[in-house]
């Protein structure tokens, strides 16, 4: 409680705790002198109003003090790549209404921005940037900032249906020849384990459990963080990890014993793959490859769901429509169930007495 600088703002901030709750403001200015008489009459004016029975004021919060304490509070607890993202995104939000108080962003400014970028990028892409705002001011909500959202109603689609490209087995074995070897194997192994690009291009020894044949990703590693994933690994994925110099914590290394970054593994995929002339191929396509062919096999959506990490068996119906003759199984039951029943049917008419009329009318 009282004013202190924060690393990521030029000015000087005060805090304070009102019945339990704590109310962050900015001041405006950079003297610290200045600052510490703002907050002085902030308290006294707090006071006052609480003596005389009136309630203190609550802020009114803007959407650039929003987006700076987020990046401050909620953006460093995620993975690298995700705080990369939150940046650039929230940045570009900062820029475009910063100014406004967070209850004067309508709905209609943010399905506005959301039509105009659909002419450039994705739904999914658009909604991730979205998403990214919705989650912010879903803690604005919680910290009593504001007390509704203006994302009520905008549905957002994160996953989209255009990313559902996935490598036919030609098209894989096109993809692995024409990998140099470092990269060969990564391809292999996220293949046979759809790891998501984090925890394939992170893989990480402590993970390997049961003599290598097991693959444990820790709770605090996967999306959501709600679970641990659990994949066993097939001979080849494991005759590949084992193969690896223990240069580092990490599996997949340079020789020096630095990790590979997602960056440098990601386009690498994109340009051997744009060498192997398979379009619209990335790092993503190896988790919607092993998904795919999983489901095509016939194996059962949960099992499918619990080996791909998926939150809901919803994200594992997607892929639900790749597999036509599992679901034409499920048709042939109902087919044998119609013949036995019509086949009971023609025996019950077989063995039918007609009944034999009896002529009460006298002789012929």
């Amino acid at each position: 409680m009282g004013v202190y600088r924060r690393t990521d703002a030029a000015t000087y901030w005060m805090s304070l705790v009102i019945e339990g709750k704590r109310l962050r403001q900015d001041t405006g200015v950079q003297n610290r002198r200045v600052a510490g008489e703002i907050f002085a009459a902030w308290q006294v004016q707090v006071a006052r109003d609480r003596w005389l029975g009136i309630p203190a004021p609550t802020p009114t919060h803007t959407v650039q003090e929003l987006v700076t304490e987020y990046l401050a509070t909620v953006t460093p607890r995620k993975s690298p790549a995700s705080q990369r993202r939150d940046h650039v995104v929230l940045e570009e939000f900062r820029r475009r209404w910063g100014v406004l108080g967070l209850d004067h962003l309508r709905t209609k400014t943010l399905e506005d921005y959301l039509a105009a970028r659909l002419q450039y990028v994705t739904l999914a892409t658009v909604s991730k940037e979205l998403g990214v705002l919705k989650s912010a001011y879903g803690r604005a909500m919680r910290w009593d900032w504001v007390t509704t959202t203006p994302f009520r109603g905008i549905a957002l689609n994160q996953e989209g249906e255009a990313r559902m490209r996935w490598l036919t087995d030609d098209e894989a074995t096109r993809l692995v020849g024409a990998a140099a070897p470092w990269l060969r194997d990564l391809i292999l192994v996220g293949l046979d384990t759809g790891l998501r690009r984090s925890n394939l291009v992170g893989l990480q020894w402590s993970w390997l459990h049961d003599q290598g044949t097991t693959l444990v990703v820790p709770r605090q590693y996967v999306k959501a963080k709600k679970a641990t994933v659990m994949i066993p690994l097939t001979t080849r994925a494991a005759t590949i990890i084992g193969r690896q110099p223990r240069r580092a914590p990490c599996v997949f290394t340079h020789a020096a014993g630095r990790a590979y970054s997602l960056e440098q593994v990601s386009m690498a995929v994109i340009r051997t793959a744009k060498q192997a002339q398979l379009p619209g191929v990335s790092v993503h396509t190896l988790r919607h490859t092993f998904i795919s062919r999983l489901v095509q096999a016939g194996r059962p959506l949960p099992e499918v769901a619990a080996l791909a990490g998926h939150r809901a068996i919803t994200m594992t119906l997607r892929y639900a429509h790749l597999a036509p003759s599992h679901l034409r199984a499920g048709i042939q039951v109902l087919e044998q169930r119609n013949l036995s029943e019509s086949a009971g049917s023609e025996l019950s008419t077989e063995f039918c007495v007609t009944p034999v009329s009896q002529d009460f009318g006298g002789s012929a």
